[in-house]
């Protein structure tokens, strides 16, 4: 510290005296350091500087400098003392970025830029193309400043945007560009470093040989980067090309080395722009090196020489030794100081090497010197020999002479190496000189690329045998394809679709059992190992390696073979022409289609050879999915998530087979979950989709890797094959965390023209292309106006479905963008016509696509290009983008990026990102989630292998956006459920409360006010009906929005006149259950408590009484007497309290309805019908509860009417009218008018929906409607009765054993505080236990309220499936069976199988119940400490208060507790305060110590879960109660919506199985069935719905056979179902006697550990629930 302070002292001193004599040397060029830096021993900062106002700025670059110097030298010191510390090199290099980083999308935006770090500016510049501003000294090989992409503003940190570059006028220091560069290398990993040394050679600009901060050199990294346009040279490892070294001995302000190296050798240096912008580096010394390139003299094929040239600055002398092993030509600038000379060093370092005593240096290495020295005066050049070696010395300023006896020198020299090119073999690689050594340099650590290259060697010897005899799982996969399409083709042959059924499930069986052999393979195992490596720049060069070693042995081993495909393309060609001359000729015509069928074979067997590194991807993904789960190794069952991470390594994925044109959905399922994974949860995974697609050869790759700086492969053909997909990470966008984007291979490509299908696999390519993106880009090469026509109707065609997609699902379709590529854009008039063509071509194929789709086609009348923007091209709002070439020329030296291409790229990137999130015609784009996208894959994928995709993708879409509506609109009936069942407890409390403060006050304890009853109803109703007001009102504004989204207009109706009649539904229902409340609270529970009161006072006026000797009494007697006064009790309370009788109230009421009498129609209570109402316990083999009972009532019609049944008409209006009734009367506990009044007007609102209009017809619906009715409240009422009526409950055995205890107590004439003590715990007792399962019941409620099983049937589904596999893995087929023939009563068990898991640990919460019991009782006590008067009915009252309100809350704890004692314990009040306390106390806590708490775990689970269900359903919450379990009518099937829906408003709806399961079978051939009803539907199959009656159906017609139940549209696999009636077809044949499916379809063959594996994983880790779409 105090030599930092003493830096700044001085420091300080410095500048005062700066500023003092600045003016009289401002001119001078005095102060410019000499390229030897003078270094504090202390603190590493240079002495010597340029001595300007940048010094403050470079102080604290210094400063920084030096401590991240200090940090890497204390690192490497203790690395040499302790071997331990290796750890303190790694954190260092752990903070380094990843190349994924460095891909990393963010905003651009031109005219802002200066805001952000300079370094993002850099990236920008590098991996988009972009120009940066290298030259400002304008020479004639520069641009104008005006035409450069201004880099001076990025370097400017004050962040004023200005480009300023006068010393005189900047009081700022600039970090130069090149000490930025240096920065940014420093931060990333090899991987990294290497992506920008590539950017960077690219276009010809050197990069820096070594990092000053670290002392890393870079020459080993350099094997990883290949050189462009050099045939594949790895710099790093090349010895062929002419090296070349520029030093600098000028100062650096003053070189002009960075002219001479562009004007040579067409190398940019990035040190030239800090040279003109007066930005000096910081370091004492800069080494770079680039690729360059000489013009010969002679013209030639090798009129161009390429070369490697490294430039130093500053000083040399530390890399002489690696100079002398480099250069072939070593040019000078020598200083223009005699004292500062470079001459005699050279002089001595020649005299040395000639004389031998240089060892380390052959002699004939020694290189070629020219030394050129800035002089005033004429040019000269002169040749000299110094110590033997020929050299020469040039003087003079440096013009355009000077850059010519330059050049001359430079091609004699490359003359003389072609002469001796035999001598290359014996210099070394340039990651083999040694560099800086002494210095303490050494190698920036990264894998070595000859060892990898050694490896694959010895993996794969021929690379072509490998695809074609190695990798058998993919050519397996290939074979399936072929019988899938034939499948597709002959899907009308039933015997064509067995055979191919057949084949299909050999393919599938022979890759499972190939898998054992190809997980051995060398080659897999080796990139196996390359991708677990957990270094990720070891990870990436590596794969980049493999990459580069297969497709250059590919392209040597298939040379042969190319070369072959071209002299037939020419045969066949020939051949043509000479057909379409004498097309009559039948032997040509043979001739050509022989060569036609030649061609083809030598195209697939060229294909066949290829093999890449997404081959190997191939071989993996069905290495994965073919093999067992429980034989995959552990390495086998990390591949998906090695797939993952190489997405996030910034590689692509195939996600579209392109040799099988198929995609393999088990496996990109796989990879997106695992990927989900990676990313974690908690960081947020939306994405934006763009895809690209063209004609091959259009630039779609190069498109890409300009627009995102990613490198997809390029090259003239074909490159992409199948669709590739590709992630990277967003920054700075709001709307999405990642943008994947989507390669496709090209349209109408040579390899794949004219072979069988290439057409449909272009347009499948371009459907799945488009329907998955946001955005697609269109790439047309050049003014090609054939290839835009071409692939126009193609892009339709797959926009139809896009369009689909948001008519009927809401998605916005992708929106569409057009890009022209090698146009000459500086001919404006060509833009202009180049739109005006697009816009009719587009016109011309829109005509023609509505043509070929007819009435198939779902495109509207005007063009689906309606907002489509056909601007000037270019300009910020077209959706046209028109670029040049990507490179500003195609020969060197100008075969460098054209940065105009990457820019106008960039605006148009920006473009497409404000066209597709900026909301139009009120429709807002919403990202999706990667689990959403993967689903939509899976989804779209099956719809484009059908026969019918339009249909089925509509299907598909429609059933997206329904349940996402259906999501919505049940998260809002959930909270109008929730309103009310707190508005419904806080009413009920109140009862509580103003029951117990009415004890006492009555004049009579058996009087029944009824109108007083009355009217506290009516008051409590209304509250309900107030606080629920508002409520409701906020809920129909959430309703009305999101019905009016896009997509959902079809619905809108529907589900308006859901929520209204779900209101309704509510409001009945919530009412009723309060009445219940109330009445079970003021009238049933009042009147037992009177009856208890009357016979606890007839206990008390016994015993007083002095007739009977009480005392002397045994225990007999006492109990003979019990009973004697307790059955004269009963006796007086049924007498005065007897049954109702149900019917005839119903009848009463049914006569009195306003209803009935405007219908004019007679009802009696005992209707003459000669049919059974009671349901049929055993309902799981029919097809409706009420089927038997409306098959009587149709008969009893023809009957009656002498007709014969309407049968459509009655069957309907029946069906619905039982609905009606079992709907009304569902979760009801008791009799009620209301219910029946309900009933009246629904099933007459019913009556008149069917169109029953005779009065006759009517009456009879009616009848059939009390029937029904009359029948359940019966039920109900008796079921009521037996446990709530007052006859029942004072029999009830806990209350006569309380009664018969209390008179035990007074027999023996116990004190009353005791008697008290002792009545109040036998009441807590009689109620402990059934308190503690309500609070269960409560508690597992909230526990699975939020539970997918109850909320959506497809897990519930899923968790039944799971149970039925451990049944079948423990052997158990018969039990499996049976639950599959009995599917109600299962789907039962495995309900409350599910809730009795969720209920929690019973012995935690009885503790904890009794814990709180204690709490409260001890509360209830201390409130009675100063209570002198009505001692014990306090206690009572404050006891009840506890339970009510304390942190119990049990309205049954405290209900339980109003019971009036007035007139009983008055006695109490004379006892002492403190006596009363603890008897009550100690009585009732001892009470709770006693009891033993609930049975096991398991038992009382099992126990609870039915009552947790019925708890459930009397809630009245549509999103929590357990799922419809009415059944498909053909192959019993679940309904999956909520019990007791209304299925006129909402239809029931199912996963359909496939049918054989159920039992149904063809006739006449009784053989089950294999495929689903929705399957039938699709293809517009038949049925039989009865097989007596013969009559055939068609299942476009299902809902109208079936009223009540929706077509079936939904069409889901349901693995596990599809595979036991595959393995178990002859057991289910047996059951239903019948034959067995002689052809099941292949994929039902499945592996039932895969599906068991697939279950859990769905049941863990659902998807994420649906986000609601806001819309304005």
């Amino acid at each position: 510290m105090v030599k930092l302070a003493f830096l700044k002292l001085n420091l300080l001193v410095f500048v005062i005296s700066w500023f003092l004599i600045f003016p009289y040397f401002r001119h001078l060029d005095l102060f410019y350091w000499t390229g030897r830096v003078i270094m504090d021993e202390h603190n590493h900062v240079p002495k010597r500087r340029k001595l300007t106002s940048f010094l403050g700025q470079i102080y604290q670059d210094m400063v920084r400098i030096a401590d991240s110097e200090d940090e890497f030298q204390q690192a490497r010191k203790t690395k040499e003392n302790n071997d331990p510390a290796q750890k303190s090199l790694q954190s260092i290099y752990k903070r380094k970025e990843t190349f994924a980083s460095f891909l990393m999308d963010r905003q651009f935006n031109i005219i802002e830029n200066e805001k952000e770090e300079t370094r993002f500016h850099l990236i920008k510049c590098l991996r988009y193309r972009l120009r940066l501003l290298l030259d400002s000294k304008k020479n004639e090989m520069t641009s104008t400043e005006e035409d450069c992409f201004d880099f001076v503003s990025f370097l400017d940190e004050s962040g004023n945007g200005s480009s300023s570059i006068s010393t005189e006028k900047q009081n700022v220091y600039r970090k130069g560009m090149y000490e930025t560069l240096l920065q940014l290398i420093d931060e990333f990993d090899a991987a990294g470093v290497a992506e920008i040394f590539r950017l960077l050679l690219e276009r010809r600009i050197a990069i820096p040989l070594f990092q000053p901060n670290s002392k890393k050199h870079h020459l080993n990294l350099l094997r990883h980067i290949t050189l462009p346009g050099v045939d594949g040279i790895r710099l790093g490892e090349d010895k062929t090309l002419m090296r070349v070294a520029v030093i600098s001995c000028r100062q650096q302000k003053q070189s002009q080395t960075t002219e001479i190296i562009k004007s040579l050798f067409h190398t940019e240096s990035i040190y030239s722009y800090d040279i003109s912008n007066g930005s000096v580096s910081s370091k004492f010394s800069l080494a770079e090196i680039g690729r360059g390139c000489v013009l010969m003299d002679d013209p030639g094929p090798e009129k161009v020489q390429q070369v490697l040239v490294t430039h130093v600055i500053g000083d040399f002398k530390p890399l002489w030794s690696f100079l002398h092993h480099f250069a072939d030509f070593l040019l000078i600038e020598d200083s223009t100081s005699e004292e500062e000379s470079v001459v005699p060093f050279i002089v001595a370092e020649s005299t040395k090497l000639a004389s031998g005593e240089s060892s380390n240096v052959k002699s004939d290495a020694f290189p070629l010197i020219c030394i050129w020295k800035p002089s005033f005066g004429e040019t000269r050049c002169e040749k000299k020999m110094v110590g033997g070696f020929q050299q020469f010395r040039i003087d003079g300023q440096l013009t355009s002479k000077t850059v010519l006896i330059l050049r001359k020198i430079v091609n004699i020299t490359t003359e003389k190496l072609k002469a001796k090119s035999e001598s290359c073999e014996e210099r070394l690689s340039l990651y083999q000189i040694p560099i800086m050594v002494e210095d303490g340099f050494s190698a920036l650590e990264c894998v070595t690329p000859t060892e990898i290259e050694c490896s694959i060697s010895k993996s794969a010897k021929n690379l072509v045998e490998v695809k074609k005899y190695d990798f058998l799982l993919q050519n397996n996969y290939r074979r399936q394809s072929k019988h899938e399409e034939a499948k597709l083709e002959h899907r009308l042959n039933e015997e064509k679709l067995r055979e191919e059924d057949a084949e299909i499930k050999k393919c599938r069986d022979l890759r499972r059992a190939l898998t054992f052999d190809v997980q051995k393979h060398p080659l897999l195992l080796l990139f196996l190992n390359m991708l677990s490596n957990e270094d990720s720049s070891s990870r990436v060069l590596s794969v980049r390696v493999l990459e580069k070693v297969l497709a250059e042995r590919s392209k040597l081993e298939l040379e042969p073979q190319l070369l072959k495909v071209r002299e037939l393309y020419s045969s066949y060609v020939e051949q043509q022409a000479n057909n379409q001359r004498s097309s009559e000729d039948a032997i040509q015509k043979g001739e050509l289609e022989l060569a036609k069928d030649k061609l083809s074979s030598a195209k697939i067997e060229l294909n066949d050879g290829v093999l890449n590194i997404e081959h190997l991807w191939r071989e993996l993904s069905h290495l994965y999915t073919a093999m067992e789960p429980e034989k995959r190794s552990l390495t086998i069952k990390n591949i998906p998530r090695l797939a993952a991470q190489h997405l996030l390594d910034g590689f692509c994925l195939e996600l579209l087979d392109g040799d099988s044109n198929m995609i393999n959905l088990d496996w990109v399922k796989e990879v997106l979950r695992e990927l989900v994974s990676l990313i974690g949860r908690l960081k947020r995974e939306r994405i934006f989709v763009l895809s690209v697609m063209g004609v091959q050869s259009s630039g779609k790759s190069t498109l890409l890797n300009t627009m995102f700086g990613v490198q997809m492969r390029t090259s003239v053909g074909q490159c992409t094959r199948g669709v590739n997909m590709q992630l990277l990470a967003v920054e700075g966008r709001p709307e999405y965390d990642y943008i994947l984007l989507l390669d496709t291979e090209g349209t109408r490509s040579p390899e794949h023209h004219g072979l069988p299908g290439s057409e449909k696999r272009d347009n499948q390519m371009a459907t799945l292309s488009i329907l998955l993106a946001d955005a697609t880009i269109v790439v047309t090469p050049g003014e090609n106006d054939a290839a835009i026509k071409e692939i126009l109707p193609i892009v339709l065609m797959a926009y139809q479905g896009s369009k689909l997609a948001e008519e009927n699902g809401g998605r916005l379709s992708s929106r569409m963008f057009f890009v022209y590529n090698r146009i000459d854009t500086s001919q404006k008039e060509k833009l202009n016509s180049i739109v005006q063509t697009l816009g009719i071509s587009l016109h011309e194929a829109f005509s023609e696509v509505q043509k070929l789709t007819g009435n198939l086609s779902h495109l509207k009348s005007e063009s689906p290009f309606g907002s489509f923007n056909l601007d000037t091209p270019n300009s910020t709002g077209s959706d046209v983008c028109i670029l040049g070439n990507v490179k500003e020329k195609f020969e060197p030296p100008g075969d460098v990026p054209d940065p105009a291409f990457g820019e106008t790229l960039m605006k148009f990137r920006e473009h497409i990102h404000r066209r597709v999130t900026s909301a139009e015609n009120g429709s807002i784009w919403r990202s999706r989630s990667i689990d959403e996208f993967s689903s939509y894959v899976e989804e779209v994928w099956k719809c484009i292998c059908s026969a019918d995709f339009t249909f089925n993708f509509a299907s598909i879409v429609e059933r997206i956006t329904f349940d996402k509506l259906d999501f919505e609109y049940k998260t809002i009936e959930r909270k109008l459920a929730e309103a009310y069942q707190e508005s419904f407890e806080n009413i009920t409390k109140l009862m509580i409360e103003e029951k117990g403060e009415a004890i006492g006050s009555l004049t009579s304890v058996m009087e029944d006010d009824h109108l007083t009853n009355e009217s506290q109803m009516l008051s409590f109703e209304a509250k309900l009906r107030d606080e629920i007001s508002a409520v409701e009102q906020s809920f129909d504004i959430e309703v009305r929005k999101i019905i009016k989204g896009k997509g959902r207009e079809k619905w809108s109706f529907q589900f308006q006149e859901l929520w209204e009649i779900m209101k309704k539904e509510q409001a009945r229902n919530w009412a009723f259950s309060l009445r219940t409340s109330f009445t079970t609270l003021f009238n049933y529970e009042h009147r037992v408590e009177s009856y208890k009161k009357k016979m606890r006072q007839e206990i008390n006026k016994l015993f007083k009484s002095a007739t009977f000797d009480a005392q002397h009494w045994t225990e007999d007697q006492k109990n003979e007497k019990f009973e004697e006064m307790f059955d004269e009790i009963l006796t007086k309370a049924q007498q005065e309290f007897p049954a109702r009788d149900v019917a005839a109230k119903i009848v009463k009421v049914y006569q009195n309805s306003n209803v009935i009498k405007t219908r004019q129609i007679e009802m009696c209570q005992h209707a003459e019908l000669d049919f059974e109402t009671h349901q049929n316990d055993d309902t799981d083999t029919n097809p409706s509860i009420f089927s038997n009972l409306i098959a009587k009532m149709s008969n009893f019609y023809s009957n009656v009417t002498g007709k014969k049944s309407r049968q459509n008409l009655v069957d309907s209006c029946l069906e619905t009218i039982s609905i009606i009734v079992n709907r009304i009367a569902s979760g009801k506990l008791c009799y009620d008018d209301s219910v029946v009044s309900n009933v009246i007007c629904d099933v007459d609102a019913a009556i008149t929906e069917h169109n029953v209009s005779l009065n006759s017809d009517i009456q009879l619906m009616h009848i059939y409607g009390q029937k029904l009715i009359i029948d359940l409240m019966q039920q109900m009422e008796k079921n009521w009765e037996a446990e709530n009526s007052v006859f029942a409950k004072l029999q009830q055995r806990k209350n006569k054993e309380a009664i018969r205890h209390y008179f035990m107590i007074v027999s023996t004439g116990v004190e009353k505080t005791k008697l008290f003590a002792a009545t109040i715990t036998s009441t807590l007792k009689t109620i402990i236990n059934s308190a503690f399962k309500k609070e269960m019941v409560k508690r597992t409620l909230n526990r699975i309220r939020n539970e997918r099983w109850l909320q959506d049937a497809r897990f519930l589904n899923k968790h039944m499936d799971l149970y039925l596999i451990e049944l079948l893995e423990k052997k158990q087929i018969s039990v499996v069976l049976d639950c599959i023939k009995k599917p109600r009563k299962y789907y039962h068990t495995m309900l409350y199988r599910l809730v009795a898991e969720k209920v929690p640990n019973v012995d935690e919460e009885w503790i904890n119940f009794i814990n709180r019991l204690k709490q409260a009782i001890q509360n209830a006590a201390l409130a009675t400490m100063n209570v002198d008067k009505n001692r014990a009915q306090t206690f009572v009252s404050e006891l009840r208060n506890e339970f009510l309100k304390g942190y119990l809350q049990s309205e049954h704890l405290a209900s339980a507790f109003l019971v009036d004692y007035s007139g009983e314990y008055e006695d109490c009040d004379s006892e002492d305060k403190t006596d009363f306390q603890e008897i009550c106390v100690s009585n009732l806590i001892q009470m709770l110590k006693d009891q033993v708490s609930p049975n096991n775990q398991q038992d009382f689970a099992k126990e609870l879960g039915p009552e947790v269900v019925e708890y459930m359903k009397s809630l009245n919450d549509p999103a929590t109660v357990p799922r419809c379990d009415a059944m498909c009518p053909m192959c019993k099937s679940f309904c999956i919506e909520a019990a007791n829906h209304d299925p006129g408003l909402r239809p029931h709806n199912a996963i359909h199985q496939p049918k054989g399961i159920a039992g149904v079978y063809v006739l006449p051939t009784k053989e089950l069935v294999a495929d689903t009803c929705s399957q039938s539907f699709a293809c517009n199959g038949t049925f039989c719905k009865k097989v007596t009656d013969g009559t055939v159906h068609k299942y476009r017609d299902f809902a109208k056979v079936f009223p009540g139940w929706n077509n079936p549209r939904i069409n889901e696999e349901l693995p596990l179902r599809e595979y036991i009636l595959a393995t178990y077809n002859r057991d289910i044949a047996r059951i239903y006697n019948v034959k067995p499916c002689p052809d099941i379809p292949a994929r039902y063959f499945r592996v039932l550990t895969t599906i068991k594996e697939q279950l859990k994983r769905e049941i863990e880790c659902p998807t994420d629930e649906i986000e609601p779409i806001l819309l304005d």
